[in-house]
């Protein structure tokens, strides 16, 4: 499951802008697209201290670790196609090759939250949550895209279950997430095994003996004797299924998505970036110190951050502080 890895959900989608101009309320016509660019850059992305008032919308959600959403016109051109230079002599370099272009802009956004698995059950939890907590920032966003609003004659997007359904339908596969909260080799060795080679080749084996197995049960139930050529077919076979089987065993065995990491939650990572800024601010102020002056203030020092208590107090979600 791509979409799904180390106890995080990793989201990603793609929606169509919608072309038709939009009246603006100064009488002045306006693609949607450029109505959505507006409505992005006035979208807070944090604050840089706990209590103002411009935080994301998406701080709201305690699961979320990472949103971004951005306007995609059209795909990046990389150059021309790499070619033979003694073979392509003579090529007019001022022709230029086909480039691929987009009908219409696209939005895409992507998200990194908390979740118990990677069904669509908690994808759409996560979805309808988001959508109860910021309904109308979501729909300030949304509704330059198609399929969002009645002007697309479909059924409007007014609940969160429609909009857990409508991230759904602009979904597509996250094939390389990024998640690097796992830190402990030997803890991930014990979360996920790695798969031996003698494992590999047993399955061939097994495999192997099944098929010939099978031979010597039909030569035996139809008294035929096919000899060398039988059981060399038979070899060929069982070799190529077993093969095959130790494919597929490889491939979902990767498949696999790690399990959680320790404290990789949104709420443990705010409380150890909190508990960081704290400890660096009590190590600069206690250079110096007798080690009995030392241990008292770090008793005191625990007392007040708490390190078991991950509500209070901790970092505030949607700040940037360090």
């Amino acid at each position: 499951m791509p979409n799904f890895d180390g106890g995080h959900y990793f989201y990603t989608g793609l929606f169509p802008v919608r072309w038709a101009s939009e009246a603006r309320r100064e009488g002045i016509a306006k693609v949607p697209s450029h109505a959505l660019r507006e409505a992005l850059a006035t979208l807070p992305n944090f604050s840089e201290a706990a209590g103002q008032r411009r935080v994301s919308p998406f701080a709201r959600c305690k699961a979320t670790h990472f949103v971004r959403l951005a306007v995609i016109d059209d795909p990046a051109y990389n150059g021309r196609d790499g070619s033979d230079a003694i073979l392509g002599a003579g090529t007019d370099l001022s022709v230029h090759q086909p480039v691929d272009h987009f009908s219409r802009a696209w939005l895409m956004m992507t998200a990194d939250f908390d979740a118990p698995n990677g069904s669509d059950a908690a994808r759409d939890a996560w979805a309808a949550g988001l959508w109860d907590l910021a309904k109308p920032e979501l729909t300030a966003i949304f509704e330059h895209c198609l399929e969002f609003s009645r002007c697309d004659q479909r059924k409007p997007v007014e609940s969160g279950a429609d909009f857990a359904a409508y991230l759904a339908h602009g979904q597509i596969e996250t094939t390389m997430s990024f998640n690097d909260y796992w830190i402990d080799a030997a803890a991930m060795g014990k979360a996920l095994p790695t798969l031996s080679v003698t494992r590999v080749l047993l399955q061939v084996a097994v495999v192997l003996a099944i098929v010939l197995g099978i031979a010597w049960l039909a030569q035996r139930a139809l008294a035929f004797n096919g000899g060398w050529m039988l059981w060399t077919a038979a070899a060929v076979i069982g070799v190529g299924a077993g093969l095959w089987s130790a494919y597929r065993l490889v491939m979902r065995r990767g498949a696999r998505p790690w399990a959680s990491a320790p404290n990789s939650d949104l709420k443990s990572v705010l409380k150890g970036l909190y508990l960081q800024q704290r400890l660096v601010g009590f190590a600069s102020e206690h250079q110096g110190a007798s080690p009995d002056d030392l241990h008292r203030a770090f008793g005191t020092f625990l007392a007040e951050v708490r390190p078991d208590d991950l509500d209070q107090p901790t970092q505030s979600r949607g700040v940037l502080k360090s």
